[in-house]
Order: structure tokens, then sequence, then C-alpha cells
């Protein structure tokens, strides 16, 4: 059961990755609800911090864009299993053997997400990145680990 959860809050994390993405590719409002993320959300952010040049956006501009359906692709799959995961539990019903099977392709889906996510990094980093920046990306990276850390000190038991 435990097992169940967490893969549920990843598929909710990960679907709200998914539409803060789209959003902020789609999007030309201010940043994250108007919230301190800057003009193009979190992305933004971390253009902002690394300093890209317009020609590096660009690039990851047209990266992503090459990116996209396979992102999409994958959210859409993992959408599609939350309905199921409803479906399968409505009004109370629990059919485990039913659950599990869908709890474990929700987890396969989350880790081609992850491994996607994970290749777009690597391209940006050695593809785009400055030796300047990739530092700078490793101690931004080392922060949201730092936060992430205190996050899960916050929730233990």
């Amino acid at each position: 059961m435990k097992r169940i959860i967490i893969l549920s809050i990843v598929t909710l994390l990960l679907v709200g990755l998914g539409i803060v993405v789209a959003r902020a590719d789609g999007s030309q409002q201010y940043g994250w609800g108007g919230r301190g993320w800057g003009h193009h959300g979190p992305l933004g952010y971390v253009a902002h911090e690394l300093n890209l040049s317009d020609t590096q956006r660009s690039q990851i501009k047209s990266m992503w864009q090459a990116e996209r359906p396979a992102v999409a692709s994958l959210v859409q799959e993992l959408a599609s299993e939350g309905k199921e995961m409803d479906s399968a539990t409505a009004q109370g019903n629990l059919d485990e053997s039913k659950v599990q099977a869908i709890a474990s392709r929700q987890g396969e889906t989350i880790a081609k997400l992850l491994i996607e996510k994970e290749r777009f990094k690597a391209k940006i980093y050695s593809g785009v990145l400055n030796p300047e920046q990739r530092i700078k990306a490793d101690e931004l990276q080392k922060v949201w680990h730092s936060r992430m850390d205190r996050v899960a000190d916050r929730i233990k038991p």
C-alpha cells in the first residue's frame, strides 16, 4: 500500500511538472503564477541563474521542440493510467491485483519520464553550457538536493 501511495505522489508531481513545462513553453504570462520564479517559471529562473545567451536559449528551445512529442506522449500515458487507477478504486472499491498492475505500469511510465528528463539535461549540459555555466548548474543542483533533503526531513514520522 505504501508503494501505491508513493507512486501516486510521484505521478502527481510528474503530471504537474508536465503541465508546468507545457505552460511555460506556450504561455507568455508572468512566471509561476506571478510568485517569484521570474518571467518563464522555474525554467526561466534556471536560464537566468546560468546567464544563458540568446543563442543558448534558442538551442535549448529547439532541443525541447524535438523532445516534446516523446515527453507529451509519456505524460498523456501517465494521465491515462491515473484515470484508470481512479476507476479501479472508485467508490471505495479496491481490487488489489488490478491496482498493483496499474501501479506497476505507472512506475514504468515514471521511469521513462525520468530517463527522458536526464537525457535532456545531459544534452544541455554537454552540448549547450560552457564550463562556467556547468559549474553554476552543479551548484544549483546541490541547492536543489539540499532543499529536497530538508523537505524529506520535515515529513519523517
